[in-house]
């Protein structure tokens, strides 16, 4: 299978995986407007998503080696996904929850949308398999280090950085006011119709900034106009730190510059 293509696939069937790690925080927080109960936090020590913590209790899907844990206190209970049935996952959280003391009855999987791509799981993994499972991790470090360094040295009030479990992307919202009418949103995002392989984001909203008007060439990245507006640059392009912070930087500088 072409590198691409398997990039693609295997960042699809994460995005399934992950909606166990979301469920958790969906079934046992007090519902948010903006859903970030639902909402994951990729930890780089331990190259693995994780869902928000309830009663010292979190699930956890670690990227290198393909495996689910439910961490209670110092406890870390594995499930091994490969060649598990969407039930199978489904009856190991419950009676895992119900052996810690939670009420596996609240875990639910309905976190009120549908993802896109077809239900897929991983039956096995081999070389080329794990070296695609290293990329996806490398990316979801660099965009989680990129955005810690605009985070930490930004003047503008930020939201915390997530990964959200609808489109599967790594974002934050820097906000240009208090009203929060007007600010950027950065992240990194896996392929959709604005790129053929996952990609580095920085948008603005609101998004008629851009109409019509006649924007500098960026050093980093490209610009986006058409259903989407932003700037981009597909992980086939850079897969470097140092360039996806700058892309970062460079694009909220342009922006602040013709608004």
């Amino acid at each position: 299978m072409e590198q691409n293509t398997l990039l693609n696939s295997h960042q699809g069937k994460l995005h399934h995986l992950a909606q166990f790690v979301a469920a958790f925080g969906a079934s046992y927080l007090v519902p948010q407007e903006d859903h970030s109960e639902q909402s994951m936090s990729w930890n780089i020590a331990e190259s693995a998503l994780q869902s928000q913590k309830v009663d010292n209790t979190r699930i956890s899907l670690e990227y290198p080696q393909l495996m689910l844990y439910i961490i209670h206190d110092n406890e870390r209970h594995a499930f091994d996904p490969l060649g598990a049935a969407r039930g199978d996952i489904e009856s190991w959280v419950r009676e895992t929850l119900s052996s810690i003391g939670m009420d596996p009855g609240k875990y639910s999987l309905d976190l009120g949308f549908t993802i896109s791509t077809p239900e897929d799981s991983f039956i096995s993994l081999d070389t080329d398999d794990e070296k695609i499972l290293l990329q996806l991790t490398e990316e979801r470090n660099i965009a989680q280090k990129a955005l810690e360094a605009i985070k930490t040295n930004s003047e503008m009030a930020s939201s915390e950085i997530a990964v959200w479990p609808h489109h599967f992307d790594t974002g934050m919202l820097l906000y240009k006011n208090e009203k929060k009418d007007q600010g950027y949103s950065l992240g990194y995002a896996p392929a959709d119709e604005v790129s053929d392989v996952p990609y580095f984001y920085a948008s603005h909203w609101p998004e008629d900034l851009l109409t019509n008007k006649e924007m500098p060439a960026l050093k980093h990245g490209f610009w986006h106009r058409e259903s989407w507006k932003g700037a981009k640059i597909p992980v086939d392009r850079a897969l470097d730190l140092q360039v996806i912070t700058r892309f970062y930087r460079e694009y909220i500088s342009v922006m602040n510059n013709i608004t």
